[in-house]
């Protein structure tokens, strides 16, 4: 039996804060806690000025879409099979402080990665931070919302969610919607 690893991104291997900020932060928004928190519990004093997941950061550096649905010569996302849509799903977040947590981070964020890496259904993948509100946005394409929620429930994204108030400020945001035209992603 052969075993094949892939990287949907490099990006996914640069083990940066901003950039495993941007990802775990973005993945965990909108996920609860066993704890009985709520975003709303937390202080939200220390969140910078104008940063909001309602409103694109100016200095928002986003990488390029990635997976096996985007189409390498153009790297645009491919359309949807014919009669089926696509379901996608947009976070945003922005980390706590402290060295304490960006350990745990860097823990989480590996779990996820290599989830990510082999995950059935993940059809593309987009990470973006931005440095001025320290905040981190993901995009993923599913080909279905069972597809994403398989990903939301495997072991690694269930260990982040419990974490999520300890890791991630209060104004953490997640939508996901259907589409059949790869032009509305």
């Amino acid at each position: 039996m052969t075993t094949t690893t892939r990287m949907l991104n490099e990006t996914l291997a640069r083990p940066s804060r901003a950039l495993a900020a941007a990802v775990l932060a973005a993945l965990l928004a909108g996920c609860g806690s066993d704890t009985g928190a709520t975003p709303s519990d937390a202080p939200s004093d220390t969140l910078p000025a104008g940063c909001t997941g309602g409103v694109i950061e100016a200095d928002l550096e986003a990488d390029p879409l990635s997976g096996p649905g985007v189409d390498p010569a153009t790297g645009e996302l491919q359309p949807p099979p014919e009669g089926s849509s696509y379901t996608v799903s947009a976070t945003y977040g922005i980390p706590r402080p402290g060295e304490a947590v960006m350990e745990k981070y860097v823990q989480y964020f590996g779990a996820i990665q290599a989830q990510l890496a082999s995950q059935p259904g993940l059809v593309a993948i987009q990470l973006a931070q931005s440095s001025s509100c320290g905040s981190g946005r993901t995009l993923a394409v599913w080909s279905s919302t069972e597809a994403m929620y398989e990903f939301v429930m495997s072991p690694a994204h269930l260990a982040a969610m419990d974490a999520v108030n300890e890791l991630v400020q209060p104004n953490y945001a997640v939508t996901h919607w259907e589409t059949a035209r790869a032009d509305e992603v």
